[in-house]
This record gives structure tokens, C-alpha cells and sequence, in this order.
């Protein structure tokens, strides 16, 4: 087979993502996220508050070392523990993991988030992508609209919303930052046992493609292509999708009408 030839012709040993190359280059691409997110909120229409887009920013920075840590340790558990020598390049599965990442694991936390948003008003009594300070009354407010169709809201509801209102934002950010790892663990652990499985024509069709472009038997070639040259269009792209659904979700029309109403009197309350 053409497959089983290209990746017998890409041994493994030939991209260690740990040595001192791999640590530079792996630091240019965190710097290159952060700028991705500096852009994404100086291009907003309607540009969040900075302490709001602070939290943001380090939630979504967190989540992505941690994501870029079990990328990692998926590549050289598969690139070492597997015993054929011909699936062992760590470049070759960090680069499965890093494309896993961009497709489906993006695209389940979105789903997971979307999901876990009305359950963490209703159970917590905060808006995910909210940490307090000023937006914490606005929420409230719209907490108990939203909740209550019409009706008043319970006592204790109203109470329990009342109270998370009133946390510290670094406490409302710590909480937020910990649901949203949880969810990377569990759509990260799920992709990765379907990788697991699916590693013998996902490897080869891979190692194929590092074939053709020359890449097998160039180290630095090899993990530049994966660690620079894809993740800064892949990065740019997972962090605009993420940016969209971490961030606080209200109409734009809140932005024009209810603002200016709080800054007006706080009464209102």
C-alpha cells in the first residue's frame, strides 16, 4: 500500500517536541494566540469592557495550555508507548491532535458551553463570560427576566443570584475557567479514544502528506510545520470560534439601550 510506504518512510525519532527548538517555537505560538485575541477585541463592533475581555482572554489562554499540554503528552505517549517503529514520529501526532482540536473538539466544547450556559444560570445563578463589577446588577436583572417569563422570581432563586452577584470577579473567573476545563477534558478525552482507535489510516494518510512535501527526515522542518507553520491559521480559528461562544451572550441591542440606562442611575434595581 502507497500509506503503509509513506509512513514507514517517515520514521519515528525524528521530531522531539521537548528540545530546546521545540520549546522556542512552542513559545512563539502562545505569543501568536495571545495577539489573535488582542485582534479579535479591538475588532468587536461592540468592544467588551478590558476587565471583561481580561477574563475572557485568560480563560480562553488557560484552556489552551492545558489543551496544548495533553497535546503533547498524547504525542509522546503515541509516538513512544506504540510499538511499531514506523507510528512513533511525535511530530505526526501532535499534528493528529492539533487538527482533532481545531475539528471536533471545537466544535463539541461549543455545544457542551451552549448547553452548560442555562444550566449554570439556573444552578449557579452567573452568565458565563460575566465576572461581576458593573455587568453583575445587569445580570441579575436579565437573569430574572429571562427565568421568570412574567412571574417574580422565588425567594431563594433571587436570593442564590443576588449572592453570586455579589462574589469577588476573581472567584466568579476561577469557577468559570474550572467549568470550562472540565468540558476540554471530557470532549478532549473522547476525541482522543477515537483517535486511539482510528490511528492506522488517520497516521498513515498524515504521514503521507509529510511525504509529499519533504518534510520525513527534516527535524526542524517537521516540527515547525507542526508546531508554527499550521497552528497559527488553526489557532487564529479555534480562538475566534472560542472568543464567540466564552464570552458573555446578550443581544447587541443591550449594548445601546439598557447600557446607557444603567450609567444613567442605578436605581433601577
Amino acid at each position: 500500500m502507497v500509506l503503509e510506504d509513506a509512513s514507514m518512510s517517515c520514521p519515528g525519532g525524528t521530531c522531539r517536541l521537548l528540545g530546546p527548538f521545540g520549546l522556542l517555537v512552542q513559545a512563539f505560538i502562545g505569543m501568536w494566540c495571545f495577539l489573535t485575541l488582542v485582534i479579535l477585541w479591538k475588532i468587536e463592533k461592540y468592544p467588551r469592557p478590558f476587565f471583561a475581555w481580561l477574563g475572557d482572554m485568560s480563560k480562553q489562554m488557560v484552556g489552551a495550555t492545558y489543551g496544548h499540554l495533553m497535546n503533547l503528552i498524547l504525542a509522546m505517549l503515541f509516538g513512544d508507548v506504540l510499538e511499531e517503529d514506523a507510528t512513533k514520529n511525535q511530530c505526526v501526532w501532535y499534528m493528529l491532535a492539533f487538527l482533532s482540536d481545531i475539528i471536533f473538539v471545537t466544535f463539541l466544547g461549543c455545544l457542551a458551553t451552549r448547553a452548560a450556559r442555562p444550566l449554570v444560570r439556573r444552578r449557579c445563578g452567573m452568565d458565563i463570560g460575566d465576572y461581576g463589577g458593573e455587568e453583575a446588577s445587569l445580570a441579575v436583572c436579565l437573569l430574572a427576566s429571562t427565568e421568570s417569563s412574567g412571574a417574580t422570581l422565588q425567594p431563594r432563586k433571587d436570593e442564590q443570584v443576588r449572592y453570586v452577584a455579589r462574589l469577588p470577579p476573581w472567584l466568579l473567573w476561577c469557577c468559570q475557567t474550572a467549568i470550562w476545563l472540565l468540558i476540554l477534558t471530557a470532549v478532549k478525552t473522547v476525541v482522543s479514544v477515537g483517535l486511539y482507535f482510528g490511528q492506522g489510516p488517520l497516521y498513515a494518510g498524515l504521514t503521507w502528506v509529510f511525504s509529499m512535501t519533504g518534510l520525513c527526515g527534516h527535524h526542524r522542518r517537521q516540527l515547525a510545520v507542526s508546531v508554527i507553520v499550521v497552528p497559527v491559521f488553526g489557532d487564529a480559528l479555534q480562538m475566534a470560534v472560542q472568543d464567540g461562544f466564552l464570552k458573555k451572550q446578550e443581544p447587541h441591542s443591550n449594548h445601546t439601550k439598557i447600557a446607557p440606562a444603567t450609567s444613567a442611575g442605578t436605581n433601577l434595581l
